[in-house]
């Protein structure tokens, strides 16, 4: 009996040391200068929706239009939707143009809704490579309620490889691309409206 309990033991131990490490990859946007002005008078509220699987830190694959893998031993630093999250206060916070930018999806009286869906944020395979993928519509909304701007982002980025660090490298550029879209048209809204 005592031969099967430490058999046991051998197995379980050594079965443990041949767990894969965790690696945890994070995104890289970068922000201009913060620009600053005490003048500001707008405020907004970033209000992010998204599918179960992006809401959670752990990197999805994607091998066909039916199928989604998410990987057990590689994560991002954070949620997508946290991660996106992060980058548009980010981004709105440097052009100087807003007061307040709140990210808890509450939305305050006399503040812009930014409302955000992601759909994709994940690596995807085909016979022609591995692509990272970003999707995600925007919309804008006023305080009194009326849309201001609407628009659909969508980034497929070219990955040198098929390694979760080419992801990340990937979908660092497609995030900033797709933000600072986003930022631009709504900087021009907000402006044209001389606020």
């Amino acid at each position: 009996m005592r031969r099967v309990s430490a058999l046991a033991l051998l197995v379980l131990f050594l079965s443990a040391c041949s767990m894969p490490e965790t690696r945890i990859y994070s995104l890289y946007t970068p922000v201009g200068r913060e620009a600053s002005n005490n003048k500001a008078k707008v405020s907004v509220a970033i209000i992010l929706e998204a599918p179960r699987y992006l809401a959670q830190p752990y990197i999805a694959h994607r091998s066909s239009p039916y199928q989604l893998v998410i990987s057990k031993y590689s994560k991002w630093d954070s949620a997508p939707n946290e991660i996106m999250k992060g980058a548009l206060r980010d981004y709105l916070y440097a052009t100087g143009l807003f007061k307040e930018i709140r990210t808890s999806g509450f939305l305050p009286v006399d503040f812009y809704a930014l409302k955000i869906k992601l759909k994709k944020f994940e690596m995807y395979d085909t016979a022609e490579g591995s692509f990272g993928e970003l999707a995600f519509d925007a919309e804008l909304i006023s305080p009194g309620g009326m849309e201001q701007y609407r628009g659909t982002v969508y980034k497929k980025v070219k990955l040198g490889d098929k390694t979760f660090l080419g992801l990340a490298k990937g979908l660092s550029s497609a995030l900033s691309e797709g933000i600072e879209e986003v930022k631009d048209n709504i900087v021009k809204i907000l402006t044209a409206s001389k606020l």
